[in-house]
């Protein structure tokens, strides 16, 4: 077998396995999500504060748990755990590896866009100036 071959198959294996791992979270966090909504009590209106709800604190939590699964960092992971763990899952996703309308580049392609979805997700809360600079080492 050829060494193009082997890196082949190693490629079209790691896809399959992001995969599966990856189809069974969205219907993990469809349950959660459903849970939260059906055990959440509506509040009594008042006039002088705003309503929010139970669901209304839990959806975001829920969204980003869902995405630090994907990207497989932990809760207290720091911007640059993020982006390492981002990068490394999109170049071993890449459609490009795989023949075009194969379905390991359509299984591929999928991928990428949830890593995309969950480093979107992660990286709001982190501002402009430590997402530029938090990467720098200085002495």
């Amino acid at each position: 077998m050829s060494t193009g071959r082997r890196a082949y198959n190693i490629l079209r294996g790691y896809v399959n396995r992001e995969w599966d791992r990856i189809s069974g979270r969205e219907s993990d966090s469809a349950y959660a999500e459903l849970d939260a909504a059906m055990t959440a009590v509506p509040p009594v209106p008042s006039q002088s504060t705003p309503s929010t709800t139970a669901d209304q604190v839990a959806l975001p939590q829920i969204r980003e748990d869902r995405a630090r699964l994907i990207l497989g960092v932990a809760p207290s992971a720091n911007f640059s755990q993020i982006r390492k763990a981002f990068e490394v899952l999109n170049e071993r996703a890449a459609p490009a590896n795989f023949p075009p309308g194969s379905v390991e580049a359509i299984k591929a392609a999928e991928i990428q866009k949830q890593i995309h979805w969950a480093y979107g997700v992660l990286s709001a809360k982190f501002d402009s100036t430590e997402k530029r600079f938090g990467s720098l080492e200085i002495d």
